[in-house]
């Protein structure tokens, strides 16, 4: 009963917080930018990456001359803020924010990729009274998959509002992504660079393999393999950790393997951390030249027969740091916090690199 009880004022306490918040956010709003975010504690870089961007955003409120939001995906569930990394992102409801800023010259809507359908059927079905006091709408699709959004109806939103998409990875930033989407496409990147890491040399790190939480038909045959044939190997999987927990697990872990899309943040957060990253070769992801990376494997066979075997040649001082170091130069040109800030200051600026 009393752990109800405290659940109970808990809420509350943090529906009146949002109150409160909302109601500051709306005051005198005539422009406004809202980013979307799931509603719950999905534990994904790409939550990571809305949550810088909703940042980054908000500081450059002398180029875009708006109000910017953080918002929860309509229909998600209720959640003030996220628990399990630091940040003071607070999330709003979109449509109680909406209701409550009135009429509204501007607004921008930065709409995950995952949730463009949802978008379209609220944006269009659900949504027209609180719309329709909008003069003008601007509706960007946050893409960190190329797979997702392929999926997606990105040619719903069209009769919304105007649309633009902005891309993640460098890979399908590109003039056949823009001609495939119909709309404008402005590369973004993510906000993150070497610079924000603290980097160990070989001889400070664990013999310890950090595994990606991601399921994959071959994944539990080839950590097996590995634990038999390289036996004094620790191998953890990342699950239910903190942000904090994992950046220290990637400090301290020698090797890295992803199971996801291959250019992830269980490729990029190790070497940048000083370890050597394993992953199969995605040309939707990686650009060409990772395809070189003797730590990136051509096929799921081939890392399956080689992965094991390379844990052990790699494993001295010479042989680690010529691989870390191929990683971390073609990382270190895709990803830099500077750059990221320029691609979005252009951005709102409405220079796009395919209009």
């Amino acid at each position: 009963m009393a752990i109800k009880a405290a659940t109970f004022v808990r809420n509350a306490t943090a529906r009146l917080a949002r109150t409160a918040l909302t109601w500051a956010t709306a005051f005198n709003t005539r422009r406004l930018i809202v980013v979307l975010t799931p509603g719950h504690e999905m534990r994904t870089g790409g939550v990571l990456t809305i949550g810088s961007f909703y940042q980054e955003t908000r500081a450059l409120a002398h180029i875009h001359r708006a109000t910017t939001a953080l918002c929860a995906v309509p229909g998600d569930p209720f959640i003030l803020k996220y628990s399990w990394f630091e940040n003071d992102n607070y999330i709003l409801d979109f449509e109680a924010l909406l209701a409550r800023c009135g009429r509204l010259d501007y607004l921008q809507l930065h709409i995950p990729d995952y949730a463009v359908n949802r978008m379209v059927d609220w944006l269009g079905a659900a949504a027209p009274p609180l719309v329709e006091r909008v003069g003008e709408l601007h509706l960007n699709v946050l893409v960190q998959n190329i797979d997702v959004i392929r999926r997606k109806n990105l040619g719903g939103l069209v009769p919304l509002g105007r649309v633009t998409c902005t891309a993640a990875h460098e890979a399908y930033t590109s003039a056949t992504t823009r001609a495939a989407f119909g709309v404008p496409l402005h590369r973004l990147s993510t906000c993150n660079g070497p610079e924000r890491y603290s980097r160990r040399s070989y001889r400070e790190k664990e013999p310890l393999l950090l595994v990606s939480h991601d399921e994959h038909p071959m994944k539990d045959r080839i950590l097996q393999d590995i634990a038999e044939r390289v036996p004094h190997l620790r191998i953890e999987v990342v699950q239910n950790m903190s942000f904090g927990e994992y950046l220290a697990l990637a400090r301290r872990a020698k090797w890295s393997v992803t199971f996801g899309e291959g250019l992830d943040s269980y490729f990029v957060d190790p070497v940048f951390s000083g370890g050597v990253s394993f992953a199969v070769f995605n040309d939707r992801f990686f650009t060409p030249a990772f395809a070189a990376l003797e730590t990136v494997y051509p096929s799921w066979e081939a890392c399956a027969a080689r992965l094991p075997a390379d844990l052990q040649r790699l494993d001295e001082p010479a042989a680690y740091e010529r691989c870390w170091h191929q990683a971390f130069d073609l990382l270190s040109d895709l990803y830099n916090t500077e750059r990221f800030r320029e691609n979005l200051r252009l951005f709102y600026r409405g220079q796009y690199t395919f209009p």
